[in-house]
C-alpha cells in the first residue's frame, strides 16, 4: 500500500512522490520495522519511537519538534485511532473461505445465499434462511426457523437456538450461545418451577458479540440487541433485555432480566445490573459497579473500589468496621455541643 493511497483514505491530498513510497506493515512506536506506518495519539508515544518510521501519523494537536521531517512522511489527523482502524482494514484484509463442506448437515427447506461458507460439522436445522456471503465456521449449530443476514460471520462452536434473528454484517465469536432459556423460575413453596421461555432473540445489523457470551431468549416477545452494539467476551445478557444502538458492554458485564439500556451507553468490565432497571442514553457505568436502580441519561455512574496499596487498605478496612461506633460517638459529641 502506498503512502498516497493511505493519504487518500484519510482524506488528505497526497504529494506526487508519495505514490512511490510503499508501506508494508503497521508498527508500534517501540518496534519500528520499516517500511511501516506508526500512529501517535499521545505525545508520550513520540518519546517511545525506536526509529523514525516511513510514515508517521500524528494527532493534530501534538507538537513534533525534534522529528526529522526529511526522513519520514508526516500526516496530521484529528483521530489517529480511527485512521489506524481504516488503514489496518485495508492493509490486513480478512479472507474467508467459500463453499459448503460435505461434512456439514443441511436440513430440509434451508435457504443459503451466494458465496457462503458452511464449515465441517455445522448443523443447520429446517427452515433456516442464510443471506449472501455468510460464513459459518466448523462446529456451529443453527436452530430451526432462524435467519442470518448478509455478510455475517459466525466463528466455531457457536450455538444459535431456534427462531433467532441475526442481522447483516454481524460477527459472532467462538463459543457464544444465542437464544438459550432465560433464568426464570417460580417457587411453589417446595421447589422452583421452571417458567417456559417462548420468546426470541433479535440481533440487529453491525453487531459484534465476543467469545463465550450468552444471550438468553425472552420469556415472551424478544430480547433485542440494537444496531451497531459491541459486546465483549464473557458477557451475560438476560431474558427480555432491550439493548439500544451502539452500546458497549465490556467483559464480564452481567445483565439480569428485562434490563433496558439506551443508545450509546457504555458498561465497563464486571458491571452488574439488577432486573427491570432502565439505563438512559449515553450513560457510562465504571468497572465493578452494581446497578440496582434506574440511571439518568448522559451521566457517569460508579461505585467501584480502585486498588490501593495493601497495607493502606487494611488500615482503611479496619476503620470501616468501626464506622458505626464512630458515628454514634459523633452524634453524642454533637448533642453535648448543643
Amino acid at each position: 500500500m502506498t503512502v498516497a493511497q493511505i493519504a487518500r483514505l484519510l482524506n488528505i491530498e497526497p504529494k506526487e512522490n508519495w505514490k512511490e513510497i510503499y508501506i508494508t506493515s503497521v508498527c508500534s512506536p517501540r518496534n519500528v520495522k520499516n517500511p511501516c506506518a506508526v500512529f501517535i495519539s499521545d505525545k508520550t508515544q513520540l518519546k517511545e519511537l525506536s526509529d523514525l518510521p516511513t510514515l508517521l501519523v500524528v494527532k493534530n494537536d501534538i507538537p513534533v519538534e525534534g522529528i526529522d521531517i526529511e526522513k519520514t512522511v508526516l500526516l496530521k489527523v484529528s483521530n489517529p485511532k480511527l485512521a489506524l482502524a481504516l488503514v489496518l482494514k485495508e492493509l490486513y484484509p480478512v479472507h474467508h473461505p467459500v463453499g459448503i463442506s460435505s461434512k456439514a448437515t443441511i436440513s430440509e427447506n434451508v435457504k443459503i445465499g451466494k458465496d457462503c461458507y458452511i464449515g465441517d460439522f455445522v448443523y443447520i436445522a429446517p427452515n433456516v434462511e442464510i443471506g449472501n456471503n455468510v460464513k459459518i465456521y466448523p462446529g456451529c449449530y443453527i436452530g430451526e426457523n432462524s435467519r442470518i443476514g448478509d455478510n455475517t460471520v459466525i466463528y466455531p462452536n457457536v450455538v444459535i437456538y431456534p427462531n433467532t434473528v441475526i442481522g447483516k454484517d454481524c460477527i459472532i465469536h467462538a463459543g457464544t450461545v444465542v437464544g438459550s432459556d432465560g433464568f426464570g423460575y417460580v417457587f411453589d413453596g417446595k421447589k422452583h418451577i421452571k417458567i417456559p421461555h417462548v420468546g426470541v432473540v433479535v440481533i440487529e445489523d453491525h453487531v459484534e458479540v465476543g467469545a463465550n457470551t450468552t444471550i438468553d431468549r425472552a420469556m415472551l416477545e424478544k430480547t433485542l440487541i440494537g444496531e451497531g452494539t459491541k459486546i465483549d467476551n464473557l458477557v451475560m445478557v438476560g431474558h427480555n433485555n432491550r439493548i439500544g444502538k451502539h452500546v458497549i458492554l465490556v467483559s464480564q458485564v452481567g445483565l439480569s432480566g428485562s434490563v433496558e439500556i439506551g443508545d450509546y451507553s457504555i458498561l465497563a468490565g464486571q458491571v452488574g445490573v439488577a432486573d427491570h432497571v432502565k439505563i438512559g442514553k449515553k450513560v457510562i457505568v465504571t468497572a465493578k459497579s452494581g446497578v440496582a436502580s434506574d440511571l439518568e441519561e448522559g451521566k457517569v455512574y460508579g461505585a467501584n473500589l480502585p486498588a490501593v496499596e495493601w497495607t493502606r487498605w487494611k488500615r482503611i478496612y479496619s476503620l470501616l468496621l468501626k464506622l458505626p461506633e464512630l458515628v454514634k460517638d459523633m452524634k453524642k459529641l454533637l448533642k453535648k455541643k448543643k
